[in-house]
C-alpha cells in the first residue's frame, strides 16, 4: 500500500485536496503573521504562572492555560531556556505561522523578553487521545469505535496536510497520541511542531540524512530506518502514525514494561496476534465484539502498512 494516509481518508470517503502553501524556510521570526505579547501580558493572561494554572509539562517547558486581554482562553507554552530551546521555539513559531488546517493546533502568537521564550496557542480542552486510550485523565472514559475512527481520519488529515499541502514538506517527526489533542467536538488536532522540519520539494525522491538533522523523538514511535540510520522521510511520520492506530485499536502504550515479554512491544504483540489468529482477543476489550468484521480487517490492512 504506497499511500497508507490516502488509504484511509479515502476509505471512509473523507479525502480532500488541501490548498498548497509557500513556506519560508528562514528561522527569523514573524512579526506581521502572529501577534507578539509583552511579558507583562503573559504574566496577567496565567496569573503570574500560578501553579492551579499548569495544564502540561515537557521537555520542552511547561504549559499555562491561560486568558488573554481580549478574554481568549489560550495554552501558553513557556520554554525552557538554552540554545535547543531557543531554536525549537523559533522552528514551532516559524511553522505554525504559515500553517493553517482544521487538524492543527493553530499559533496565535509569541513572546520574547529576556530569556524567556513563550507560544500561546488555541487552547485545546479535551487533553490527548492519549488520555482517553490510557485513561490517564479525571475525565476518562472509553471511547466508542466510531469516535475512534473518527479521530483518527482527522489526524491522518493533518498530517497528509502537512506533507502535500506545501510545495515542500514538512515532517513532524514526534507524532504520537500524547501530541494528538482533542477539542469538545472530538476533533483531532496535531500540536509539539518544536521538532518539526522542512524536507525536499520531492519527498519521494529525495532523504534528510543523518548528517543534517539529529534524531530526535519518542522510542517506539520512531521509525527504524530514522532511528538507526538517520534517514528521515515523510515516511517516518507515516511510521509513527500507524503506532498510533494500533495504540487505538489496543487501547494500550505501544511500549509497556510491565506486560510479559511478549507482549511489552505492541508491534511485536500485533504481529503474534495477527500471525496466530489471535487479534479478536487481543484488541480493546471495550471493542470486543463492536467492530464490523470487514471494518477491522481493511483497518488492519491500514495500520500494518504504515509500519511495513
Amino acid at each position: 500500500m504506497k499511500n497508507p494516509l490516502g488509504s484511509l481518508l479515502s476509505f471512509l470517503g473523507l479525502k480532500k485536496k488541501s490548498p498548497r502553501l509557500e513556506l519560508s524556510p528562514r528561522l527569523e521570526l514573524p512579526e506581521g503573521f502572529c501577534c507578539r505579547f509583552s511579558l507583562a501580558q503573559i504574566k496577567a493572561a496565567t496569573n503570574n504562572f500560578h501553579p492551579l494554572s499548569i495544564i502540561g509539562e515537557g521537555g520542552v517547558g511547561i504549559v499555562y492555560k491561560g486568558t488573554l486581554h481580549d478574554g481568549t482562553i489560550a495554552a501558553v507554552k513557556r520554554m525552557r531556556f538554552s540554545y535547543q530551546g531557543r531554536v525549537e521555539f523559533k522552528n514551532e513559531v516559524r511553522l505554525l505561522c504559515q500553517l493553517r488546517h482544521p487538524h492543527l493546533v493553530s499559533l496565535i502568537g509569541f513572546c520574547v523578553e529576556g530569556s524567556e521564550m513563550f507560544v500561546v496557542l488555541e487552547y485545546i480542552s479535551r487533553g490527548s487521545l492519549a488520555d482517553f486510550l490510557f485513561g490517564i485523565g479525571k475525565d476518562y472514559v472509553p471511547l466508542s469505535w466510531k469516535r475512534r475512527l473518527h479521530i483518527c481520519v482527522g489526524a491522518a488529515r493533518g498530517l497528509h496536510y502537512l506533507h502535500t499541502g506545501a510545495k515542500h514538506a514538512v515532517i513532524h517527526r514526534h507524532i504520537k497520541s500524547s501530541n494528538m489533542l482533542l477539542d469538545e467536538e472530538w476533533c483531532c488536532k496535531l500540536s509539539d511542531f518544536e521538532l518539526s522540519k522542512l524536507g525536499p520539494p520531492s519527498m519521494s525522491k529525495a532523504l534528510i540524512r543523518k548528517d543534517t538533522c539529529r534524531v530526535v523523538g519518542t522510542y517506539g514511535y520512531m521509525a527504524p530506518e530514522y532511528y538507526l540510520n538517520g534517514e528521515l522521510t515523510e515516511k517516518s511520520d507515516v511510521y509513527s502514525f500507524g503506532v498510533v492506530l494500533f495504540e487505538v485499536l489496543y487501547g494500550r502504550l505501544n511500549l509497556d514494561p510491565t506486560l510479559p515479554d511478549n507482549q511489552s512491544s505492541l508491534l511485536t504483540w500485533t504481529k503474534e496476534s495477527l500471525r496466530e489468529g489471535t487479534i479478536h482477543h487481543a484488541i480493546d476489550p471495550y471493542l470486543k465484539g463492536r467492530i464490523a468484521p470487514e471494518c477491522l480487517n481493511k483497518y488492519l490492512e491500514i495500520a500494518s502498512s504504515c509500519v511495513h
